[in-house]
C-alpha cells in the first residue's frame, strides 16, 4: 500500500515536517492542488505555473473589490500587506505570509506562481465569487477548500489532476486507488478514484462526488476507518 498526500498546501513549511514524517517513509507527494507533484525520491516531477495575465488580473481585481490576495511561489506565500485575512494561513501550518509591496513587482523580477487566494469573509466571498468568475473566465480555475478562501489556479487544475501525473508515474491505474476527502478542492480526485470516500463532515460538492461517505468525521478517525475497512480487510 502506498499512501499518497495530496493538499492545497505549500511543500516544505511547517506542516510538512509535523504530518509526514508520521507517515512513514517519505514518498511521493501532490501539493499546490495538482500543481507540484514530487516522485518517491522527493524530486519535482511536474510544476504548473500560473500564466502572467491571470495573476494581473487578480490583482486588479482584489484591489477594486477590496478582498486580500495571497500568492504561491513554491515553497513561498507573499502578499502586498499582510492582515488579519493572510494571517489565517499560519494555523494551518503554512508559509509566513510575507509583505512586499506591489505583487506586480514581484512578477516584473521574474516571479511566477502557482496559485493565488483571494482571502475576506465568507459573506463577502459569496458576493465576489460570480464577479471572480465573470473577470478570469476561462483562463482559469476557482475552488474552495475553507471558507472565506477563494483559489486560483490554472486552467484544469485540480488535486484530481495532480494525482492522475503522479499514477501515471507510478504505474498505478485510477481504478486500484482510494481516495479520501472532504472539501469542493477534493472534488475531481474523489472522481478520479476507483474508490472515492468523503468524511462525515465534508462538504456537499465532495459528498456528492464520493462513492460512500463514512459515518464518522476526520475528528473521529474516519480516514483510519476507510482504510482499515476498504483496503487492510481487503488485503
Amino acid at each position: 500500500m502506498q499512501l499518497v498526500v495530496a493538499t492545497g498546501k505549500a511543500p516544505g513549511c511547517g506542516w510538512t515536517e509535523d504530518v509526514l514524517p508520521r507517515l512513514g517513509p517519505p514518498g511521493p507527494g501532490v501539493f499546490m492542488q495538482g500543481n507540484l507533484v514530487f516522485n518517491a525520491a522527493q524530486e519535482l516531477i511536474y510544476r504548473r505555473d500560473l500564466e502572467r495575465a491571470v495573476v494581473e488580473t487578480a490583482i486588479h481585481f482584489a484591489a477594486k473589490h477590496g478582498v486580500t490576495l495571497v500568492a504561491y511561489s513554491v515553497s513561498r506565500i507573499v502578499t502586498e500587506k499582510t492582515d488579519e485575512h493572510s494571517d489565517r494561513l499560519l494555523f494551518y501550518g503554512e508559509p509566513t505570509p510575507e509583505s512586499i509591496g506591489p505583487l506586480q513587482g514581484f512578477l516584473d523580477d521574474e516571479g511566477t506562481f502557482q496559485k493565488l487566494i483571494f482571502m475576506t469573509t465568507e459573506e463577502h466571498l459569496k458576493e465576489v465569487r460570480p464577479l471572480a468568475i465573470a473577470a478570469l473566465e476561462d483562463s482559469a480555475t476557482l475552488t474552495t477548500a475553507l471558507p472565506g478562501m477563494l483559489e486560483v489556479l490554472p486552467p484544469g487544475a485540480s488535486k484530481g489532476s495532480g494525482v492522475s501525473r503522479l499514477l501515471q508515474e507510478l504505474g498505478v491505474e485510477p481504478q486500484n486507488l482510494m481516495a479520501l476527502g472532504d472539501g469542493e478542492n477534493d472534488v475531481e480526485m474523489l472522481q478520479l478514484a476507483g474508490l472515492g470516500v468523503a468524511v462525515a463532515n465534508a462538504g456537499a460538492p465532495a459528498k456528492a462526488a464520493a462513492d460512500v461517505v463514512m459515518q464518522e468525521t476526520n475528528d473521529q478517525d474516519a480516514v483510519a476507518r476507510a482504510i482499515e475497512q476498504f483496503v487492510l480487510s481487503q488485503s
